[in-house]
């Protein structure tokens, strides 16, 4: 009876997974005709500003061109639709920018039109940053019949605030990337003005610094809200999770959320409820943040360590949300499952110590210890995902550096799931059939089609 009523909350779960997938691919035309919107967009805004017809219908033309190239890209890049709200954050952000690039008068100098390209650089993808950044410069030169030098401004402009990106969203790097923008930007203004520094030149200099400085206040502003809704939606969905599995937590759980009603900041502390609040309120949060210490030491440690850390992570998410398993743990625990490297040795052991030390919650260490099949056999399904994502990436990486060309991706993935089953590797995790197979799918998709690791 137990094992049945396990059995129907996974395939419950499943169903939920399968329901969130069809209304993300029917959000997902939102971007699909982002072309025709954005087109339509400038048209109205063009006529209102009574543009010639001529000129109209050449940026009409380029920005169906480019935008259309975005959306390609968007579509080739399953972990950009997979970002909380990217369907709906891409438009709107691209849109207000291209909106800004056609109302203010001058906006080579006042740049607030940036704000859009270092946004979806700074939550989404940078690479995509830099494409939104492109597609508004050319666009800009083209309405404002931009001279070629400050084109070449804005093109510039647009790599650093992309490079720096990351830094820019966190508070230990923020000033010093800001100072470098700041400094760049006045330095090419001047340099492009035929080192005129006057106040009749042709360049503001004061007013380009603060279009700047406010396009990066408001962009670490938003990058930091954005963090803080995402922190929010995962302890409410742990909270749920939570919920469902255990009558014990459901109190936990139910006495956190009446407490964080009434005061979102206090947290209340009797034994079970304090060690629980820690654990997921504010560990995840802090884990799962980019400048967490201990991912911060892991990326000076190991550049190659931090990536795979990261790839496994970001796998594992999206294998958890496919069958209705715990996306934030799984994330957690491909980000942490060789965080004991860092310090050498044994590096599962290792690995437990900095668990206990930074007071990582209780199923984070289970995986660190469960992923590695040599160790233990994983107990339940977050932790066998991180064993099958870490598997599966190594040993694609391990034959792929050997040359040998008669393992194909897709075969490897099958012979590792069939391997992990005959020894009954997954026998204690609670993983059912119907998940295995949409687990072997998932990563015979992901690395069969694309043969890119």
């Amino acid at each position: 009876m137990k094992a049945d009523k396990k059995l129907s909350n996974m395939i419950d779960n499943t169903s939920t997974a399968v329901v969130d997938n069809k209304i993300k691919n029917q959000s997902i035309l939102l971007i699909n005709i982002l072309p025709i919107i954005s087109v339509l967009t400038n048209l109205a805004v063009n006529l209102i500003n009574n543009m010639d017809i001529l000129d109209m219908i050449k940026i009409s033309i380029l920005i169906s061109l480019l935008t259309s190239a975005m959306v390609f890209y968007i579509n080739n890049q399953r972990h950009i639709i997979n970002v909380k709200y990217a369907i709906y954050i891409i438009p709107f952000l691209y849109l207000l920018s291209l909106l800004l690039v056609q109302l203010i008068s001058k906006p080579e100098i006042y740049s607030f039109w940036m704000l859009g390209g270092l946004l979806i650089s700074m939550l989404i993808d940078n690479k995509l940053g830099i494409m939104v950044y492109y597609n508004l410069t050319f666009i800009l030169s083209l309405s404002h019949w931009l001279k070629l030098e400050t084109t070449i401004h804005l093109l510039i402009m647009g790599v650093l605030f992309t490079l720096l990106s990351d830094s820019l969203k966190r508070r230990s790097t923020v000033v010093y990337a800001s100072i470098i923008l700041l400094s760049s930007n006045i330095t090419l203004s001047f340099i492009l003005n035929n080192f005129i520094f006057e106040s009749n030149s042709n360049v503001n200099y004061l007013a380009s610094l603060f279009s700047i400085f406010a396009v990066l206040v408001v962009a670490f502003l938003l990058s930091n809200l954005y963090n803080r809704l995402i922190t929010s939606d995962i302890i409410k969905t742990k909270a749920s999770s939570n919920l469902i599995t255990n009558k014990t937590e459901d109190k936990m759980v139910v006495n956190s959320l009446e407490m964080n009603k009434n005061n979102i900041d206090t947290v209340s502390y009797n034994d079970e409820t304090d060690n629980y609040d820690k654990g997921v309120r504010t560990s995840y949060q802090l884990l799962l943040s980019e400048d967490n210490e201990l991912l911060v030491r892991m990326k000076k440690y190991s550049e190659a360590l931090y990536n795979h850390s990261r790839l496994i992570g970001d796998l594992s998410a999206r294998a958890a949300s496919l069958i209705g398993a715990d996306e934030v743990l799984s994330r957690a625990g491909g980000y942490y499952h060789e965080i004991g490297k860092i310090v050498g040795r044994d590096y599962i052991e290792e690995g437990l110590k900095l668990a206990d030390k930074y007071g990582f919650p209780d199923e984070l260490k289970e995986i660190i210890k469960q992923h590695n099949i040599k160790y233990d056999k994983p107990t339940f399904v977050e932790a066998a995902i991180v064993m099958i994502s870490d598997n599966v990436v190594s040993t694609i990486d391990y034959i792929d550096k050997t040359g040998d060309k008669k393992f194909s991706p897709d075969k490897i993935v099958d012979n590792l799931f069939r391997m992990r089953m005959d020894k009954g590797t997954f026998d204690d995790c609670g993983l059912c059939v119907k998940n295995f197979k949409l687990l072997k799918d998932f990563y015979i998709k992901e690395f069969g089609k694309a043969n890119k690791y």
